[in-house]
């Protein structure tokens, strides 16, 4: 199932309607696949989760129900996002920790005090069933959607809305690089890279090294969020102030450091163009294309 827009669809609306059925679909399935490992399930069933939020911020200025839907997937997602960053937290730590002589007993006991507390009356099963629950309800009202306007135009104010998003997002992670700042910019540069391949069609030759560097740029910045989570969880949270946590959060600070310096300069060249320049040139590949 092609996560793309196809020649052969009749409209926009059409085309959104089957792209969001299928992504949601594959989550439904994914829950009867017992040979596949929580992790794993998580991070596909989040990964759908982003796609079908993106295909609806493209056609957000002509769908009236953006909101409401956004808000369900947004919910929907939430309810497993922790399950993996307290993994990726969890991992960063033990990587860094093993550059450095502290015992292990002592990471350890930092592992016991950075991973959040699960109640026994909303365990991971209950995450993800009521996951479950949510995106199906989302797939049952997709027939109903309407999007208004066709064509390019359809989706035009949503890929310059989105990339202007993403152009403030870097600016100001740039001029403070926190976690939730980084987090943003790789959230919207993401964004971007799946409305690369929902119109890959168009022109591949052009758009395939385009979607290579926002894919690598929002790999970088994945990476230097989950450091910076890290390096604030090791100087603001409660894990001690002593020369371990200093030590780790050195190191972790310093990796930060060099994948900034490298998604700056990726970022402000790949951003460097104008919404209005990208839409113009995209448009003109759509009308080749579709014609």
């Amino acid at each position: 199932m092609p996560f793309h827009f196809q020649r052969g669809d009749k409209s926009v609306e059409k085309a959104v309607r089957r792209i969001a059925a299928e992504r949601l679909e594959t989550s439904r399935l994914l829950f009867d696949d017992t040979t596949l490992a929580r992790d794993t399930l998580v991070h596909e069933l989040r990964k759908n989760v982003k796609k079908t939020r993106a295909l609806l911020r493209l056609v957000r200025p002509h769908f009236k129900g953006f909101e409401r839907e956004n808000a369900a997937l947004r919910d929907a997602a939430r309810l497993i996002s922790d399950l993996r960053d307290a993994d990726v937290l969890g991992a960063n730590l033990t990587r860094i920790a093993e550059k450095t002589d502290i015992p292990a007993d002592r990471i350890a006991a930092l592992h016991a005090r950075l991973a959040p507390a699960v109640t026994t009356a909303f365990t991971p099963e209950d995450r993800l069933n009521a996951h479950r629950e949510a995106i199906a309800a989302v797939e049952g009202r997709i027939g109903k959607w309407k999007i208004s306007g066709d064509g390019f135009e359809a989706l035009r104010p949503g890929l310059e809305r989105s990339w202007d998003a993403a152009r403030s997002a870097m600016r100001k992670a740039l001029s403070d690089p926190s976690g939730e700042a980084l987090h943003l910019w790789r959230k919207r540069v993401k964004d971007h890279w799946y409305h690369t391949r929902l119109l890959a069609p168009v022109w591949p030759e052009m758009m395939t090294p385009h979607r290579a560097t926002a894919d690598a740029l929002g790999e970088t910045l994945g990476n230097a969020r989950d450091l910076a989570f890290l390096v604030e969880a090791l100087t603001e949270g409660d894990l001690g102030n002593d020369a371990d946590t200093a030590a780790l959060a050195r190191i972790a600070a310093e990796e930060e450091a060099a994948l900034m310096k490298e998604a700056r300069k990726t970022g402000t060249l790949f951003f460097a163009e104008p919404a209005s320049g990208l839409s113009r040139r995209w448009r003109g590949w759509w009308d080749v294309w579709r014609n």
